[in-house]
């Protein structure tokens, strides 16, 4: 009995420890570590096609100059979830800007995506120096949400160009 009291122990010091760190990398990371967590909980929700996730996270004031709106996006986000049969995303490079008044940032980013449609073999969306775009997010309800996507090399989606 003691013996399963020492493993009880340990795993609640180590489980408060965990929380602890959580919470103080939270407050104590600023805008940009917000924003870099921001970043990586979309990476999470687009591979776990989360649909709701990621229509959550996009302004109500979405829009970019290839004429999409928020409902646009989410229609297209909702197709490629259908498409796709499993998204793989990994982000080689994150670079963060934020604004004097810290209530709008751009994330540069370079990422490897690799989508595998449901009747073929794995095709890349995006790969190394040719997967740049940039994100930008403005802060509603002091929560970072996104406002604009830019792509800056071809991408193909579905079999179709994006950019």
């Amino acid at each position: 009995m003691v013996k399963y009291k020492n493993y009880i122990r340990a795993s609640l010091v180590m489980l408060a420890i965990f929380i602890s760190y959580q919470w103080l990398s939270y407050f104590l990371a600023g805008e940009a570590g917000r924003v870099r967590r921001f970043v990586l909980q979309g990476k999470r929700a687009i591979e776990s096609k989360n649909i709701f996730r990621c229509s959550d996270m996009i302004s109500l004031n979405y829009k970019d100059k290839y004429g999409n709106e928020r409902s646009s996006l989410i229609y297209a986000t909702k197709e490629g979830f259908s498409y796709y049969l499993k998204i793989f995303i990994n982000i080689e490079e994150i670079s963060i800007e934020l604004s004097e008044s810290k209530k709008e940032a751009t994330a540069k980013i370079t990422a490897l995506v690799i989508g595998q449609p449901k009747d073929k073999i794995a095709e890349k969306i995006m790969e190394g120096d040719k997967g740049k775009f940039q994100l930008k997010l403005i802060k509603e309800d002091d929560k970072w949400k996104l406002s604009e996507i830019e792509f800056f090399e071809r991408v193909t989606i579905m079999g179709h160009e994006v950019s």
